[in-house]
């Protein structure tokens, strides 16, 4: 599956220049670089149409679109992904997890969207620092994971997707304002880049486990 991955750009400029783009990309994703800050209202009243650029973009290409982007809930400010699938808005899904105090407030809870580049479950923010987003994402059958972060701190979030990706047996792609990391299921690195624009073939697969362990005296086998 041919992905690509934009760091620095945002839609309207690889809109204009899609030749930077790689020949019929399935997925295409973009940091919060993409879209910035998107006010609901204005949306609904027509004052911006981004959320239409989005699935236009969806459309032209014929690929599935993730971007990161602030939303703005009349006031409520949050952090948020916003997915399309060959010209139609799939959903928003916001970070559910915050970390001390912040401007951005928790949103809706995690989903998993069915698209044509398989079935793909969003981490937002801080939400890829926690591993229950991972676990409840994977465990409602995910084929993969994608965490758009606005930036890292002392390499946590590189280890957190590898982490992620190793205890639940699925790839985790990571994407912040320095670049992409790619991990597969068994925790090793299968694709890191800080340019703005790359191109990856991904091939996706999933790594079973069997886990086992003791809770006051009994055991269980964890499959």
């Amino acid at each position: 599956m041919r992905v690509d991955f934009i760091t620095k750009s945002d839609i309207n400029s690889i809109w204009q220049n899609q030749k930077e783009l790689s020949e019929k990309p399935s997925l295409i994703v973009f940091g919060f670089n993409g879209l910035n800050i998107v006010s609901y209202k204005k949306e609904l009243d027509g004052t911006t149409e981004y959320f239409h650029d989005v699935a236009l973009l969806s459309k032209q290409t014929g690929s599935v679109v993730v971007s990161g982007l602030d939303t703005d809930t009349y006031g409520i400010f949050r952090h948020s992904a916003v997915i399309a699938d060959r010209g139609k808005i799939l959903g928003v899904s916001d970070m559910n997890f915050t970390i001390d105090e912040s401007e951005f407030k928790s949103g809706s809870n995690f989903r998993v969207y069915e698209t044509a580049a398989g079935k793909i479950g969003i981490m937002v923010g801080d939400d890829v620092c926690f591993p229950e987003t991972a676990k409840i994402l994977s465990l409602c059958d995910a084929d993969y994971l994608i965490g758009i972060m606005k930036s890292t701190k002392n390499g946590i979030a590189e280890v957190m997707t590898r982490a992620a990706a190793f205890s639940n047996g699925i790839t985790v792609i990571l994407m912040h304002e320095n670049g992409v990391f790619v991990a597969g299921g068994g925790g090793d690195v299968l694709f890191s880049a800080k340019k703005d624009i790359t191109h990856f073939d991904l091939k996706l697969s999933k790594e079973y486990h069997k886990i086992s362990t003791k809770r006051r005296g009994y055991s269980f086998d964890l499959i």
